[in-house]
């Protein structure tokens, strides 16, 4: 039983490498797609980001890779989309509006870096 379990996934990853390859895909992008989806076979959600956070720390944004760069832009204009709402939440104090408005200031900051590295 257990290897037609295991057959199973490993068919599912060989045809998702497959699609990711014939669609012409990045190789970070196919990397980053195998990672989610062994998470998701394992059960490991976390998976995905732990892998994705090594390739960020090994190569980092050096290469100007535009998938790698694309992907940080998302992952940072979505922080700041969280912390955008916490702003606006009344319920923190003063002294926190200025903290959260720091973080503001400075996702803005990343996210204008990431694009001129983006337009390089």
């Amino acid at each position: 039983m257990a290897d037609r379990k295991f057959y199973g996934a490993a068919q599912e990853v060989r045809v998702k490498l497959n699609d990711l390859i014939l669609a012409g895909k990045e190789p970070l992008e196919i990397v980053l797609e195998l990672a989610k989806l062994l998470g998701e076979i394992s059960g490991e959600d976390s998976y995905y980001q732990t892998t994705r956070e090594q390739i960020l720390a090994t190569y980092g944004l050096v290469f100007k890779d535009k998938f790698i760069l694309e992907d940080e832009l998302a992952e940072v204009r979505a922080r700041l989309e969280k912390i955008s709402a916490a702003y606006e939440n009344p319920d923190f104090t003063e002294e926190e509006h200025i903290r959260i408005g720091y973080a503001l200031e400075a996702h803005k900051k990343e996210i204008a870096r990431l694009e001129c590295l983006k337009n390089d």
